[in-house]
Formats: structure tokens, sequence, C-alpha cells
């Protein structure tokens, strides 16, 4: 497996893009297209692209797992107690999340001050939404501490750090159970019940039995992810001939079509667990690396889309806030445009804002931890 796959890089960011549109699909209005006379409904199941960054996050997590487990047992690197390699994988995934994380947030609390849209009193409920959304800054409201929405948005990834958290050191412990046995089982369950008693696995407000209905779901699927590496590894060490490989490409852009097709259409939230499955067997596909295509995706245009991924995904609510706030009164399709051009602004400028930080923060626990290192010794 190569060390980046630009099918999924392009994946992400076209992902990034459906969930926008969803959103202004939400906001805006902008639900159908007409064409030769006919309304055509979009963009209903738009949110869909999560389920993809979760299974993504969960194969990447294996991924890394399945790294650290081969060397410890080949001797290269020596055992770490399980709480610590669990605290540095997740400190450097949060790491990476929240320094692209910052300016959005800030900018949108500043938007917000400006709109009114967070005060009526004055600087005292101001000063109090600034303490309200303590917990939302740093990813912590899907635990159940949901005093405001500044970015609503990143339900996301307080769901999926949550997630990780916890079946990190489970799959790092249990690798091949967990992986073979205990992943798939456990993530079909959970949809299931999800589907069975709400009628889909996608409301992230909902509060099931000891939590958000959006944790487990994250659960279930980056267990998805988990099995989908592992999946992913046997395929790549097995043999198969041209026409093998030709069958399993057609699979694998399949497999991502339906996905797309599914998220711009207005289909029952009951072929959610089809898709699923159909998208996840994508995924494993493209890690596989038996399937054709790998010189055209694996280059640097590529890898750049993926890496707009998350800034567009942090900074969608700017936009959509900005059109919704001032440019309400100009048609749908407009707005949505609109939305999509200040979108990737904002995005290009929270790039290098948000490499800055992200290297700051590198730095200093370097400097942290050589201080230490170094310090002398008091008995």
């Amino acid at each position: 497996m190569t060390k980046k796959n630009g099918k999924i890089e392009v994946m992400r960011f076209v992902f990034s893009v459906i969930i926008i549109l969803f959103h202004c699909h939400r906001s805006i209005g902008f639900n159908h297209l007409v064409l030769a006379g006919e309304r055509i409904p979009v963009l209903n199941r738009g949110y869909f692209g999560v389920e993809f960054f979760f299974v993504i996050s969960g194969l990447l997590m294996a991924k890394s797992i399945h790294k650290k487990r081969k060397s410890q047992r080949l001797g290269l690197s020596k055992p770490v107690e399980l709480g610590r390699q669990t605290v540095r994988y997740m400190l450097k995934k949060y790491i990476s999340i929240f320094s692209y994380h910052i300016l959005p947030f800030v900018a949108l609390i500043i938007l917000k001050v400006i709109t009114r849209d967070i005060y009526e009193g004055g600087a005292k409920d101001v000063l109090q939404y600034f303490f309200n959304c303590i917990p939302e800054f740093f990813f912590l409201q899907k635990f159940g501490f949901t005093y405001t929405n500044v970015d609503v948005i990143e339900w996301y990834i307080s769901a999926m750090l949550i997630a990780m958290m916890v079946l990190y050191p489970i799959v790092m412990k249990f690798y091949y159970m967990y992986t073979r046995v205990v992943g798939p089982l456990l993530a079909l369950y959970i949809l299931g019940l999800l589907q069975y008693n709400y009628g889909t696995f996608a409301d992230q407000d909902r509060w099931v039995l000891f939590g958000y209905g959006s944790v487990f779901r994250a659960i279930a699927e980056i267990s998805l992810g988990v099995c989908a590496f592992e999946l992913a590894r046997f395929l790549s060490h097995r043999y198969f001939t041209r026409r093998d490989k030709r069958i399993m490409t057609a699979v694998e852009y399949l497999g991502f079509g339906v996905a797309l097709f599914y998220s711009f259409s207005s289909y029952t939230s009951r072929y959610e667990i089809h898709v699923l499955i159909f998208l996840t067997l994508s995924v494993v596909l493209s890690f596989s690396g038996q399937t054709y295509g790998e010189k055209f995706w694996n280059q640097s245009w590529a890898y750049a889309l993926g890496r707009f991924s998350l800034p567009l995904y942090l900074c969608q609510l700017l936009g959509l806030n900005l059109v919704c706030g001032f440019l309400g009164d100009l048609p749908k399709t407009a707005q949505t445009a609109l939305v999509l051009v200040f979108t990737l602004a904002f995005a290009l400028v929270s790039i290098p804002v948000g490499d800055r930080i992200y290297q700051w923060i590198i730095d200093k626990r370097k400097t942290t931890k050589y201080n230490k290192m170094n310090a002398p010794y008091e008995g």
C-alpha cells in the first residue's frame, strides 16, 4: 500500500464539497435542479460524505496500529505502554485537526458578534457566550457539553475523536480478533440498532441510551474502516489475473459511483447500509493495490485536493453564514455558488495559518520534551 492514496485524496475533496452543498440544501433551500423542464431533487443525502470520512479514519488508524505492532514484533522499536501509545496517537491526531480549526472557529464567533446573532443584552451576553463555547472549542460537545453551536458541523470531529480514543487501545491489544470478528459484528449491530429504531443512523443530535447516536455511529463506521484495512492488506498479498483486476477496478468505481449518486438523490434512508457497504468495499479495493489507475491518481494534484478537504470542511459555515446573512436576496443557485467560492477563499487563508499553528505546537512539544530530558535530577 502506498503512503498516500490519490483516489482516496480526491474522494475526500469531492465528499467535502458534497457536504457543503448539502448544508446549502438545508440552509438556503438549494434542493433541486431544472433540466429540460424537469425538476430534479438533489442533495437530500449529501450528509453521506461523513460516512466516508469515518471509514477512512478507521482504516488509517488500523494502518498505524499494524505498523507499530509489526515494528515491535521485529524488535525495530521498543514496546510502549498501551495507555501512552494511545495518548501519543490521539494527541497527534488532535493537534493535526485543532490547528486548522482555530481560525474558522474564532472567525465565526466574530461574525456572530458583528451580526448580533449571539446577544441582545450587551457585553455580558457576549462574555457568557465565549465561556459557553469553551467545550465546543476543544471538541468536547459530543460528550454532552453542547452549550453552543458556533461551528455545528464539527460534531463529526468530536464524535470521531471520542470513538477513536475508545477503539485505539482495543484494536492495539486485540488486533486480529477485532479486525476479523468483533469489529464487523459490532459495526453491523450498532448500525442496525440505529436504523431499526430511528430509520437512519445519520441523526447526529439524537441521544441514544447513554450517549449521542453520532458517537455510536462513529464507533461503528470507524470499526468498519479498521476491518477494511485488514481486508485490503489480505488482498494486497494475493495474486490476481488481469481479468480479476479489471473486475475489481470496475467494482471499485461502481461503489464510489453508487455513494455519489445516493448523496445527490432523494432515495429513502433505508438504503444507507447498502450504500455504506458498497463504499467500504470500494475503499478496500483502493487500498489493496490490486486495481488499475494508481499511476493516474497518485500525483501531486490529487494530494493537493486531499489537503484541501479538512480546511474546506471547517470553513464552510463561514461561507454559508456570510451569504445567508448579507446576500440572502440572491437566487438560490447564486447563493450556493457564492458559498463555495467564499468557503474556498477562507480555506486558502486558513491553510498557511493552520500550518504555522501546527508547527508552533509541535516545536513547543519538542522543546518541553528536551527540557524534561535535560533537567537536573532532584533526588
